[in-house]
């Protein structure tokens, strides 16, 4: 037997091994995704923040839980009236829930931080607390020095009340310091009507997509034709940009459209709400 006919059999042979380890993914490309050009496109819209929202617990604690009811629902009337009374527009409390636990006396919290045994017959702190999120809307038609004064206005009232903002600092472990609770954020400031923001950011998407396109159709002699497949997924990275398609394996993508309509930042200011969509063209 010759070289070549060696030759021949092993390059057959191993055509059918590729065939049978790859044929899944082969059957999962269409004719049209086979000879196509597949790109991720990217688009962008900032937007001013138009909501910020404090957290805030009312709390009320006593030896006794009826003690404990009584003066909880005396912080929540002074609450309710101190930020009633600020007269600001835009304002309301949301609730949270509530909880009622009990909590380590001082004496109790020193014989655990030594390693002792704590003396369970002594008598615990019992709390009654309640989470409220302070939230102000039309933030975006302030000057950021009315909107400082104005949430400067809202935390002092609260505190006034008894109502403790901010995000909750108290240390797991007592006596322990926990440098993820070191600082405490006050504010969050959100930027709504997200969905909507979202399609003029999948406009700029699919556009940038086709730009795209038409570049590589340029520089590899081709004629971009028609899109055959198109998905977005808000999570795509930047570096997988762009890509050539010869025997693509179609995976399944979803759109991360999340679980409400607003998008968070600790930073005073635009948000980008950012997407990206893979688009596959054929070649004509």
């Amino acid at each position: 037997m010759s070289g070549m006919s060696i030759l021949n059999q092993r390059f057959t042979a191993l055509n059918l091994v590729l065939f049978l380890c790859c044929g899944a993914d082969v059957l999962t490309v269409s004719a049209d995704e086979a000879n196509g050009i597949t790109v991720v496109g990217m688009g962008s819209i900032e937007a001013k923040p138009s909501v910020v929202e404090l957290t805030g617990m009312v709390i009320g604690q006593g030896q006794l839980a009826g003690d404990a009811v009584t003066k909880y629902h005396g912080n929540r009337r002074r609450a309710e009236t101190a930020f009633k009374n600020l007269n600001i527009p835009g304002l309301e409390i949301v609730e949270e829930g509530m909880s009622l636990y009990s909590s380590l006396n001082a004496s109790q919290m020193q014989a655990m931080m030594r390693g002792m045994a704590v003396n369970n017959t002594q008598s615990q702190q019992l709390s009654v607390s309640e989470m409220i999120k302070i939230r102000l809307t039309g933030i975006d038609k302030l000057s950021s020095q009315e909107l400082l004064e104005t949430i400067v206005k809202i935390i002092d009232s609260g505190k006034d009340a008894g109502v403790i903002i901010g995000n909750d600092t108290t240390p797991t472990i007592p006596g322990q310091y926990n440098p993820s609770k070191a600082r405490n954020t006050m504010a969050t400031f959100k930027v709504t009507n997200v969905g909507k923001l979202k399609e003029e950011a999948y406009q700029k998407a699919v556009q940038d997509a086709k730009t795209q396109a038409e570049k590589l159709a340029k520089l590899t002699g081709v004629k971009l034709g028609k899109v055959v497949s198109i998905n977005g997924d808000g999570g795509v990275p930047k570096s997988s940009s762009v890509v050539y398609y010869p025997g693509y394996s179609r995976s399944s993508m979803t759109a991360n459209t999340g679980k409400n309509d607003e998008q968070p930042s600790s930073l005073l200011k635009s948000i980008p709400i950012s997407v990206a969509v893979r688009v596959t063209f054929s070649i004509e």
